[in-house]
């Protein structure tokens, strides 16, 4: 048996509590991909099995997502696939309206889901990244044993999601949470 384990990086070290206005949200966003991770958050004990008994670590290009790893697995070398990147967010937003992040992330990634994309991927774009991610995912698992991923929450879903399509067994909803995975069995 063949498993594929897509977590979700540990969680940034972010202040979620300033309001910023819309046309703040692109900075908002780069001091999140900058962000280290808060020390406070650890990694269940559960994860940190099914990163030492991984073959593979794959993680996203995003600095979460390599220091999650480096905490998870020092010994191990992790590669970098872009296909697991974080699913954009649009940040156009002209607005001065002053909103928690979370707000103004929610609102970005609704009107994404929409179809509203300025100069990011679109989500059907997204999905068929999710598409290459997947089919590269089984070629590794199948060529070098079980792999653990630790990506991002929606590409994780979408990822998972195309596992499912492709025969592979795991659960069909995804946890948000950071630290949590999800793992898939061929």
């Amino acid at each position: 048996m063949t498993r594929i384990a897509l977590a979700r990086h540990g969680r940034p070290v972010l202040n979620l509590r300033t309001l910023i206005p819309g046309h703040g949200l692109a900075a908002w966003l780069q001091a999140e991909r900058d962000a280290p991770l808060d020390p406070t958050a650890r990694p269940s004990a559960e994860l940190e099995r099914i990163a030492a008994e991984a073959q593979l670590i794959i993680v996203s290009p995003l600095r979460r997502s390599r220091d999650s790893a480096e905490l998870l697995a020092p010994a191990k070398t992790a590669i970098v696939e872009a296909e697991v990147r974080e699913a954009p967010l649009p940040s156009a937003f002209q607005s001065s309206v002053r909103l928690p992040p979370a707000i103004w992330a929610a609102i970005a990634r609704c009107a994404w889901f929409c179809g509203w994309c300025p100069e990011v991927e679109s989500f059907a774009a997204a999905r068929r990244r999710a598409t290459q991610a997947a089919q590269r995912l089984q070629a590794l698992a199948t060529e070098r044993g079980d792999i653990l991923v630790i990506g991002h929450g929606l590409m994780n879903a979408l990822i998972g999601r195309e596992l499912r399509a492709r025969a592979w067994r795991g659960p069909r909803f995804p946890s948000w949470s950071h630290w949590q995975s999800m793992r898939y069995e061929y």
